[in-house]
């Protein structure tokens, strides 16, 4: 059979798209994700065209019950995406004709699929933003839950994977509650960005039918303005990249927290143990039980940086006015939008069921002469030496300590006192790891009162 030329631009043409053509220009792969945005932006369009007397009060309600029955038969799962309709406003717009004939043609009047696009697009990144943060104040609440109940595990603190000075695990667990935190301030600011709306801006220049009343429409669409410029809204996918930035940050974040959970999940370390529910084993070493959950997290944050980049690459030499390489944005942002929410998931229940191992992070804690500082803090309070003094002192006795291989709170007074006569037995009180946690009484510290206070900041902050 004789293919027709598209329906939607073939009248300027003579000859049918190619196979080709039709194979890379083809969207409806993926922006039917869009399909209730575009069918909600079409309800409050035709009403919109109603109320500026270009289709009847008759005309508008038949569309509008059309694309009510649409909705629902996609509910339903009784809508099939039809390829030859190139993309999803072109499918929704075929399904109305189907329905209520040639007044169909009516829903594009004024409008481009441009400035439509544009507009689904925002709707749909608004929903996810909202989503998204959602999600993140779930894992907050885990992350306060599980500070909570481990508010007397003591492990080592790290710097360049080394042993660095002792903390709270409850410590360690707030600071992603920190980090999270700012990213769901980010998403909440960028949602303020996302109140401007690009529907009718047609094409690039405007539109003819003046008579739309753009601040209604935006309004009526969830957004509290439209767009300034009619040329930028077509082509504007700034928030797209913020949008993946957004993303990515967060997922950056997690992705750290897996690699400590990966790391500290090996034999080397045994901090802590990861659930079966959340563990794969191996084909030819039955022993093994792997983190796979948080590495393909550490993967997935590769992929969505991917997304990004790859937006900022089709952006940047871009000519103004839409091209069709926008495109390309889509598939970017719900594959990232994906990878994200199936993050945050596992990452909640990666939190929540980790079994922790409180003896051996405190037995790792007295390793690598974690309380060294602790020492050098002693020399400067006690015997009023300057801090670089007193690092030299401390630095001579790990020597020592490294050379009878001991620990600080277990090297004999005399080898501290060859090192310095005035050293007295009451610095042991401030070398075992218990003891240096709770000096760390400045805010924001490791003490376990200020992890508490943390706590109930953290708990405020939620309440908001």
């Amino acid at each position: 059979m004789k293919k027709s030329i598209n329906p939607l631009w073939g009248a300027r043409f003579k000859q049918q798209s190619s196979d080709l053509l039709e194979k890379i220009n083809n969207s409806i792969g993926f922006d039917y994700k869009l399909v209730f945005q575009d069918i909600k932006l079409n309800s409050v369009y035709s009403k919109s065209l109603y109320q500026a007397k270009i289709i009847t009060r008759k005309e508008y309600e038949k569309i509008s019950k059309a694309l009510k029955q649409i909705s629902e038969d996609l509910n339903k799962g009784n809508f099939d995406f039809n390829p030859k309709y190139e993309d999803i406003h072109m499918n929704i717009e075929m399904a109305l004709r189907d329905k209520i004939g040639n007044l169909a043609g009516k829903i594009h009047t004024g409008k481009s699929r441009n400035d439509q696009v544009a507009t689904d697009l925002k709707l749909w990144v608004k929903e996810k933003t909202e989503k998204i943060v959602t999600k993140i104040v779930d894992i907050q609440k885990t992350i306060i839950k599980k500070a909570e109940k481990n508010l007397d595990v003591i492990m080592p603190g790290f710097t360049h994977l080394q042993n660095a000075q002792p903390i709270l695990f409850s410590h360690y667990i707030m600071s992603f509650f920190e980090m999270l935190e700012r990213d769901k301030s980010r998403a909440i600011y960028f949602k303020k960005n996302l109140n401007e709306c690009p529907l009718g801006s047609g094409a690039l220049a405007g539109t003819n039918f003046y008579e739309i009343d753009r601040v209604s429409l935006a309004k009526n669409l969830g957004f509290s303005k439209p767009t300034e410029n009619s040329l930028d809204s077509v082509s504007d996918r700034d928030f797209v990249v913020e949008f993946l930035f957004i993303i990515s940050t967060l997922s950056m974040h997690l992705s750290r927290l897996c690699e400590d959970f990966i790391i500290w999940s090996s034999s080397s370390y045994n901090f802590l143990d990861f659930p079966d529910s959340l563990s794969t084993g191996s084909s030819i070493m039955p022993q093994k039980k792997n983190p796979d959950s948080a590495e393909l997290i550490r993967a997935k944050t590769g992929r969505i940086y991917s997304s990004l980049m790859n937006i900022l690459i089709v952006l940047k030499g871009l000519p103004s006015g839409y091209s069709k390489d926008l495109q390309e944005d889509k598939e970017a942002v719900f594959d990232s939008y994906s990878s994200i929410e199936m993050i945050l998931d596992v990452t909640d229940e990666m939190i929540r069921s980790v079994k922790i191992n409180k003896a051996q992070m405190l037995s790792a804690s007295f390793q690598g002469y974690s309380t060294a500082t602790d020492l050098a803090d002693w020399i400067v309070k006690k015997l009023d030496r300057t801090f670089r003094e007193a690092h030299h002192i401390t630095g001579k006795i790990v020597l020592i300590a490294e050379e009878n291989k001991k620990s600080l709170d277990k090297l004999d007074l005399t080898l501290m006192q060859s090192i310095e006569p005035k050293i007295t037995k009451d610095v042991y009180n401030y070398l075992s790891p218990i003891s240096s946690v709770n000096q760390k009484k400045s805010f924001g510290g490791t003490a376990t009162s200020q992890v508490k206070s943390a706590i109930t900041r953290a708990k405020k902050k939620l309440k908001k």
